[in-house]
């Protein structure tokens, strides 16, 4: 039976040359069929076999306040992602022709709602603010069956449906099948055996992304490593850098040195939700993070002693429904607060998260404006790595 947990699985068992009989009857559950189904499409389609024009692929949540489509720059984003992901009304977001277009995947042979009524509403919303059209997209098992007559041509589930077909982006297991082959024949002629070179390939030949590139690490981000390293046995650490000077890369160099010195999980915490993705980002971006293993506030939940690595969240996640999570916060051995001047130097966070039990615990705290954070804590001195805009000038003159 099958024992998927994440997308990543699926696409390597493809690659090891497995049928999609094998790979989709690997489960009778049929709720896992649906998340299996809806992998394997998503897939097919960054793969150009549904839609051979796309010019980008965007999982962004259609429920955020006047959100916007931010493309995926790597397949790691979506085939990270355990099977059963489904925060999001839009299953995958394809751009085509200058158009976006949500797309709901269902996987079954009843007859039963899609989520294109919601997604409609979501995208005409987008439109509006945006002043752009949009188009919708279905995947079934069996339009047959799924997509007959039991819907009157005025209900809205009908409307949207219709509009589907209209853009001719309405598929059903057939045509997913005879993706799947063209796919799976695309992949195995790579003769890829790592996962992250099939992401590679991927992300270059479809995404019109280079994959991983090599760090260059700058200046100030090497000072700042060569002095946490020599205080790594103090607790805390404060890095105040400049803004725009490169803080994320810096906070990540910090955090593999950590995992490389014994800590087990590191917590990255912002008060600043936005800056999250930046991080995720940088993980896939560079060779030198690539083992680095991480998780969003999603999966926070699935933490446990057996993860080791970062999780990245932000401070008002921990701080709702604190009592629930504080099991789980007492698993992480260090901690990171990024833009720790809002709302991270206060008493609520020192005694909620820092000391969360009696265990020590290592922390770095890191803003652009960090005067706060190192009175409020009492940093030492020596733990306080700065950058200003005097040693960036110091530093031009310099190289010049």
């Amino acid at each position: 039976m099958s024992d998927y947990i994440f997308r990543k699985e699926i696409l390597n068992d493809i690659n090891k040359g497995k049928s999609y009989n094998e790979i989709i009857n690997s489960s009778d559950n049929k709720s896992k069929q649906g998340f299996i189904y809806e992998t394997i499409c998503i897939l097919c389609i960054i793969f150009k076999q549904l839609i051979p024009d796309y010019q980008s692929i965007s999982d962004t949540k259609l429920t955020t306040n006047i959100f916007e489509f931010i493309p995926i720059k790597s397949i790691r984003e979506l085939m990270e992602k355990k099977l059963h992901d489904g925060d999001n009304l839009s299953d995958i977001s394809i751009k085509s022709r200058n158009i976006w277009s949500s797309w709901s995947i269902k996987y079954g042979d009843s007859k039963r709602r899609t989520d294109l009524v919601e997604c409609k509403d979501c995208m005409e919303s987008y439109s509006r603010n945006n002043n752009t059209d949009y188009n919708l997209g279905l995947i079934v098992q069996n339009t047959d069956k799924q997509l007959t007559k039991h819907r009157n041509s005025g209900r809205p589930e009908a409307v949207v449906i219709k509009k589907a077909f209209v853009s001719r982006q309405v598929f059903d297991e057939n045509n997913i099948k005879e993706a799947f082959l063209k796919m799976k024949k695309i992949l195995i002629n790579q003769n890829l055996t790592e996962l992250e070179d099939i992401y590679d390939f991927i992300d270059k030949e479809y995404l019109n992304t280079p994959g991983r590139i090599h760090l260059k690490v700058k200046f100030n981000q090497k000072l700042a490593l060569i002095q946490f390293r020599n205080n790594l046995k103090q607790l805390q650490h404060c890095l105040s850098h400049k803004p725009r000077s490169g803080k994320t890369i810096t906070l990540l160099l910090m955090a593999q040195e950590l995992l490389k010195n014994g800590y087990k999980r590191v917590l990255i915490m912002t008060s600043i939700p936005d800056t999250l993705k930046p991080f995720m980002e940088e993980i896939n971006k560079y060779y030198e993070f690539k083992d680095i293993q991480y998780k969003s506030q999603e999966d926070f939940d699935n933490i446990d002693e057996n993860f080791n690595g970062l999780l990245l969240c932000s401070v008002q996640f921990l701080k709702t429904n604190y009592d629930k999570k504080k099991d789980i916060i007492k698993l992480f051995d260090s901690h990171i607060f990024d833009e720790c001047h809002f709302h991270s130097s206060n008493g609520n966070t020192l005694k909620k998260i820092i000391n969360v039990d009696e265990q020590e615990r290592l922390q770095i705290f890191a803003s652009g404006t960090s005067g706060k954070t190192e009175w409020f804590y009492d940093i030492p001195k020596r733990c306080v790595y700065k950058w200003d805009i005097e040693d960036e000038i110091r530093m031009k003159k310099f190289t010049n």
